[in-house]
């Protein structure tokens, strides 16, 4: 998880498209407690954590009675030898679905609100090999997030993601082992009046692939079993409904990924992979499917 999405993702964030995305929640929640109990007590609004939803890529959580999944085509195209011998350039243009939805129950009135959002973060990510087993990937992402639904307000948003990884990989008889690093800064802005957030991410994993020895054709899987760690230098912050934010510095994820033991390329995707992850730790369960090695 990705994911997978701080100040209050995975990488993240509340809502990019949320400051804009639950804006509904904002107000909505304010007006169905006053009609019981004004003033409304602490914490009765509830912002959607997007820039986490959105890292994660292709994922999604339920806390406190908020459910948030996004759905990515990763949509990329790279090119090799540039801009020098050896290098590659990889362009992204990811298309990003989210879909929010809130319950919850107070004094017998049932609340219950959904927004949706589209996004288009494009970027590019530079590859530079560092050794014949190292390669160093500098990265940068901007685009817009759109909400739609429910009471939303300002419902745009400017969504910005930068940082660098690096992928180290060895062989050993018929084993891959791959070792990932990685440093993101993440965080989106509405646009016009409103508010915005962003967050940093320190992340490591390691993944160990091994093919399964038989054939489905001239298609030849491999297995791959990676882990991970998050650590947010300034804890996630992710809204619950009439209870403090819960506060996140740590993440772990465990997961594994199908792909190929032999080079080949389906459309556009070069060697693609196709797995799933957990994402856990801090009070905060995320399930992630990832498209290979999340690094």
């Amino acid at each position: 998880m990705a994911r997978g999405l701080a100040t209050g993702p995975s990488p993240s964030r509340r809502a990019g498209t949320s400051s804009a995305a639950f804006s509904a929640l904002l107000l909505s929640a304010q007006l169905a407690l006053a009609g019981t109990a004004p003033p409304p007590p602490p914490n009765s609004t509830v912002n959607v954590n997007y820039v986490y939803a959105a890292s994660l890529g292709f994922g999604g959580y339920t806390l406190a009675g908020l459910t948030a999944n996004v759905y990515t085509l990763p949509i990329n195209y790279t090119v090799g030898d540039t801009p020098m011998d050896g290098w590659s350039l990889r362009f992204m243009l990811p298309v990003q679905l989210g879909i929010y939805d809130f319950k919850a129950q107070v004094d017998g009135m049932r609340i219950g609100l959904s927004q949706q959002s589209i996004s288009i973060v494009p970027g590019a990510e530079l590859q530079i090999p560092v050794t014949d087993n190292l390669v160093f990937k500098p990265f940068a992402q901007f685009g817009e997030a759109h909400s739609f639904g429910v009471g939303g307000q300002n419902p745009d948003a400017w969504v910005y993601l930068a940082g660098a990884r690096s992928v180290a990989q060895w062989r050993v008889d018929d084993y891959t082992l791959s070792l990932g690093n990685g440093i993101i800064y993440a965080g989106d802005n509405t646009v016009g009046p409103g508010f915005g957030e962003h967050y940093v991410a320190l992340q490591i994993a390691g993944e160990i692939r091994r093919p399964l020895g038989f054939k489905i054709g001239e298609w030849a899987p491999d297995l791959g079993i990676f882990v991970a760690d998050y650590y947010y230098p300034a804890p996630l912050q992710f809204s619950r409904f009439l209870k403090s934010p819960l506060r996140i510095a740590n993440q772990n994820e465990v997961g594994f990924s199908i792909g190929s033991a032999k080079s080949r390329k389906i459309l556009w995707f070069s060697n693609p992979r196709v797995g799933a992850g957990l994402v856990f730790g801090g009070g905060l369960t995320v399930y992630h499917i990832n498209f290979g090695f999340p690094f």
